[in-house]
């Protein structure tokens, strides 16, 4: 008699074929069968388990086929990342907060995913064989994380025709992704946006500066980006059209890897810009005066760097934390030998992993 039991883990049980029937596991709210390399099957009775929450069946690497789970409208939660032979999306009720794919051989996304109304985490990160996306997405309101990140062969991203107001993450890093819909904007209360190793992509949707919630953008090794197209995206209108704020949350933004030869002076006006990572920018040969929020600077290995003299204004405001205590200007340039050659000397090591970490340790070299 199986009507008592309630938690079923057996995670990592590599001899496990198979599964019985459930049916008469009427109280069944969690099933953990992680790791359970060698499970073929899951018997049809799933289904019909009504307080049914959870589904782990992550690296269950012989699964080749799922049951409908259509009718557990209990589920909330469904596990099945590493499950590298499985090539069908599941069938779930709207119900379902939660959908964890990375790493299956799912080609694609049934239009239908759009019923899933209460769906917060979709993660499909490492569906190499995913090649494009439902138009209907954007009707997922309840979405709050997705996860393309390396998914190699995704080569467009579908128009968003709808505002959305709760997706605050999305990562298309390692995507063959060309370019972004101009639509981007309506994504108001986005605040993570990677774009990391996007190599096909060329140019960012001029709109992109409307991503007013935008606290990290980050583009590391994208290394076809057309670096004046993204600050005429992400700083030269902001400055042209004063009234518009221009990604005014933005806090963290990564430029590495990339060919950029020099910054554009607009990138001053990011006026809560905290964060700037320019680690192997090989191109780059000087900073302009950077914002005075700036606590961070990273330009590790960027060695065609010579001039960094306009920053000095940074060593000119105190630098306060939010309790009220005073914090350190960090800078690192190490690798940076022109730098290191011209004006370094004693009062920065350029060659040491970080720098500069303190705010007095720079002041001497920009007062020559």
């Amino acid at each position: 008699d199986l009507v008592d039991l309630r938690v079923i883990n057996l995670n990592n049980s590599k001899n496990l074929v198979r599964i019985p029937d459930l049916s008469s596991a009427t109280n069944l709210e969690k099933i953990n069968l992680r790791g359970c390399f060698n499970l073929r099957e899951l018997p049809s009775s799933l289904q019909h388990l009504e307080k049914l929450t959870l589904l782990d069946f992550s690296y269950c690497r012989s699964i080749r086929s799922l049951p409908s789970f259509y009718k557990a409208t209990s589920l909330t939660k469904l596990h099945l990342s590493g499950c590298s032979n499985l090539f069908s999306f599941p069938e779930v009720s709207s119900n379902v907060t939660e959908l964890w794919l990375g790493g299956t051989a799912i080609e694609e996304v049934p239009s239908s995913i759009e019923c899933l109304s209460n769906l917060r985490l979709l993660d499909l990160r490492g569906c190499r064989r995913l090649k494009s996306l439902p138009t209907g997405i954007h009707k997922l309101k309840s979405l709050e994380k997705f996860n393309l990140a390396d998914c190699s062969r995704l080569e467009t991203f579908p128009e968003i025709l709808d505002i959305i107001k709760r997706l605050r993450d999305l990562d298309l890093s390692g995507t063959v992704l060309k370019e972004l819909p101009s639509s981007i904007y309506n994504l108001i209360g986005l605040k993570y946006l990677r774009l990391n190793n996007c190599e096909n992509l060329v140019c960012l949707p001029d709109s992109l500066y409307k991503l007013n919630s935008l606290l990290h953008l980050s583009l590391c090794g994208s290394s076809n980006l057309v670096v004046g197209n993204l600050f005429t995206a992400i700083g030269d209108r902001p400055v042209k059209q004063k009234h518009l704020p221009g990604l005014s949350s933005l806090k963290k933004l990564d430029l590495s890897e990339s060919n950029l030869e020099n910054l554009p002076t607009t990138i001053k006006q990011f006026p809560l810009l905290e964060e700037l990572i320019l680690r192997k920018c090989k191109r780059l040969k000087s900073l302009p005066e950077l914002p005075p929020s700036l606590v961070y600077l990273d330009a590790h290995d960027c060695t065609s760097l010579e001039d960094v003299s306009s920053i000095k204004k940074l060593f000119e405001q105190e630098l306060f934390c939010e309790d009220g205590s005073n914090r350190f200007l960090q800078l690192k340039f190490s690798n940076c030998f022109k730098l290191g050659e011209k004006c370094v000397g004693n009062d920065i090591d350029a060659y040491d992993s970080t720098s500069v970490q303190e705010v007095s340790s720079i002041k001497n070299l920009l007062k020559q």
